[in-house]
């Protein structure tokens, strides 16, 4: 029986997969030289805005929709433990190809550690940390959300506004040096708990605000980058911009009756392998390019060179998951 996928769940998650993959290759930038025209300024500022405000709501929008659907079927008996079991099962795999891919470029086995354990490293030169953060904190996530729908009514609502009232006056400090929070860090996320729930079980009251959330988005999104004019650090996932605008994006997508689109569900059956596979891609065509320089003058301050590694990185992914998805290890990458 062919199962019916929800097409605004899909949707989101094919426009954070896209985010993702614009925040990591970064494919549009500028040559920023002292003799620039103001206009190249300007646009390089628009991309490093967009960068910022916008390409970083991708994993809080993907931990809002597998959280929303786990709350959707947590009452299906024994779906979290499956859920748990899938989750475990596809880090531990993808860990082990990360670990054995960093000892084959680095000819030395990682020591093992905590960041190992949690999916910060091993670290890939060149490209940085390793994405399978994301996964270690949504296998938590999933069983603080076990814990948390099973709380009865009065201490849900208590929990729910501790956990909200304290993340976003954690995200307001940390822009100070001695409050930073690295992105990895799951204190960031645990707000995305209370959400999701409130998303399924109260869907209207919450959706009906998205243009106050859209507001505070723009609000905050200015505040950010004002923080940034006068050389402060927002964090990366703990802003009150970032909340606000993963929730606006949910809310103003999700209701819409989207007809199925191919490229759509294809982009989010198949998110998990391209958000997991793309760096390796990247890796070794960032690699070839410094081996092997390649001068391209097309007379204009932009640097085409990233376009064109970005352009090869998603036709290498993309022709990677054909491939697995041929085999057994299909599961680990829808």
């Amino acid at each position: 029986m062919k199962i019916e996928r929800d097409q605004g769940l899909d949707t989101l998650k094919a426009i954070s997969i896209i985010l993702v993959l614009f925040w990591h290759l970064q494919p549009v930038r500028f040559v920023i030289r002292n003799d620039n025209h103001t206009l190249v300024y300007f646009l390089n500022s628009l991309v490093e805005t967009f960068n910022w405000q916008l390409t970083l709501l991708a994993v809080p929008i993907f931990y809002i929709v597998s959280l929303y659907l786990f709350f959707q079927k947590v009452r299906i008996k024994n779906y979290a433990k499956t859920r748990l079991v899938q989750l475990c099962s596809i880090f531990l795999f993808w860990s082990v190809i990360q670990i054995v891919f960093a000892t084959i470029i680095s000819s030395r086995f990682p020591d093992l550690s905590w960041d190992i354990i949690i999916g910060i490293e091993p670290v890939l030169p060149l490209v940085g940390d390793s994405v399978l953060y994301f996964l270690f904190n949504l296998i938590i996530l999933t069983i603080f959300a076990y814990f948390y729908q099973s709380l009865n009514s009065n201490h849900k609502k208590l929990s729910s506004y501790i956990i909200v009232i304290f993340s976003l006056i954690l995200f307001e400090l940390t822009s100070l040096p001695k409050f930073s929070v690295p992105y990895y860090y799951l204190r960031n996320f645990l707000i995305y708990v209370p959400i999701a729930f409130a998303l399924v079980n109260y869907t209207n009251k919450i959706v009906r605000f998205k243009f106050y959330y859209l507001a505070a988005y723009i609000l905050f999104s200015v505040h950010d980058i004002c923080l940034r004019y006068y050389n402060y650090s927002p964090g990366i996932y703990s802003r009150i911009s970032v909340v606000c605008g993963a929730l606006t994006l949910f809310c103003f997508i999700h209701p819409l009756k989207i007809k199925g689109n191919w490229i759509i569900q294809k982009l989010a059956k198949y998110s998990l392998g391209l958000f997991v596979l793309h760096k390796y891609w990247q890796y070794l065509f960032i690699l070839l390019i410094i081996n092997y320089p390649v001068n391209i003058n097309i007379g204009i301050p932009f640097n085409i060179l990233f376009l064109i590694i970005s352009i090869l990185v998603v036709f290498s992914t993309v022709g990677t998951i054909a491939l697995l998805k041929l085999t057994n290890l299909k599961q680990f990458i829808s």
